[in-house]
């Protein structure tokens, strides 16, 4: 189990024999085995059933930490898919050795040890998200501030961190009880080190009529490049950006794209809401160059080159 933990999290865990108490009943020093663990400085009690029963063990649980004031981790060789559910229903922590472990009141401790795992081939959208946050910001806001900002989990929050981490991009410190994630290069560098993890955030395209109001949505696409540079374009290749929650809501996916129809505006669906990034009518200026960098438009790749001098990328 302690290697188990120390491999999966990448913390320090140190084990110690546990002396049970004389207060404790015959039936707890009979039905389990008990091993004193300390992950990342919190003491806990690793408690292992001889033989294991789900209902038992929920009514027990209580006395144990009642009589040792510890907080007791269910130690498990194996479980079946309706204990596991059970379990995290009611929040008991537990390790399956070798297949999963459910810790939920060290769950803060947990994801703030940021170790390097296997490299990053391309951000995923919440990690582009949160680095284009940080990057037009200037600076890597906690997680928890963070997942408030962005509307997304903590957990999704830490995942992304810990992509940009092992990018190479982003660095995580302790200072005392401060913890913070700083760049490893300076922001100009830092944009050019991240261009080879970044994706498009496109993910479909639609034409849809004028039946659906967008002009409250983002504008995208060569209407947002024009609206940047001095790209001309026709009434026709007007293009606004919604989010996937948008396109279900709208019928999109329901659309077939119909480039014939003279009467309709291009419609993107993108992996995530671009209006974090900006306020300016237009989606941000690093997205919308993401999206373009496949077109093949001479005069469109010209004005691309020209959004990119801006910020020296």
């Amino acid at each position: 189990m302690i290697n188990y933990i120390q491999e999966t999290l990448g913390c320090n865990v140190t084990e110690q024999d546990y002396i049970v108490p004389n207060e404790f009943p015959m039936y707890l020093k009979n039905d389990y085995s008990y091993k004193r663990y300390t992950i990342n400085g919190v003491k806990c009690l690793a408690v292992k059933p001889y033989d294991f029963s789900l209902s038992g063990y929920k009514k027990q649980r209580t006395k144990i930490a009642e009589l040792t004031g510890l907080n007791a981790i269910l130690d498990l060789d194996k479980i079946t898919p309706y204990q596991r559910k059970a379990l995290i229903n009611d929040r008991i922590p537990f390790v399956v050795n070798g297949t999963q472990l459910y810790l939920p009141f060290l769950a803060i401790s947990l994801t703030e040890k940021y170790n390097k795992t296997e490299k990053t081939e391309k951000f995923s959208p919440v990690t582009q998200l949160v680095f284009l946050y940080a990057y037009y910001k200037k600076e890597f806001l906690p997680v928890t501030e963070l997942s408030k900002i962005l509307g997304y989990s903590v957990m999704s929050i830490n995942r992304a961190y810990n992509e940009l981490i092992s990018c190479n991009l982003v660095k995580f410190q302790v200072k005392g009880r401060k913890k913070s994630f700083s760049p490893v290069l300076p922001y100009v560098e830092l944009l050019k080190a991240a261009e080879q993890y970044m994706i498009d955030p496109v993910t479909k395209k639609y034409h849809c009529n004028k039946l659906y109001d967008f002009t409250d949505n983002l504008k995208s696409g060569l209407y947002a490049l024009s609206e940047k540079t001095m790209l001309e374009i026709s009434e026709t290749e007007k293009c606004y950006a919604v989010t996937k929650k948008q396109a279900s809501i709208t019928k999109l996916q329901n659309k077939e794209i119909d480039p014939d129809d003279r009467n309709a505006v291009t419609v993107e669906c993108w992996s995530y809401d671009p209006s974090l990034l900006t306020k300016d009518g237009c989606v941000d200026d690093i997205s919308l160059m993401l999206t373009l960098k496949d077109n093949d438009d001479e005069r469109v790749q010209m004005e691309v080159d020209e959004l990119r001098r801006k910020y020296k990328w």
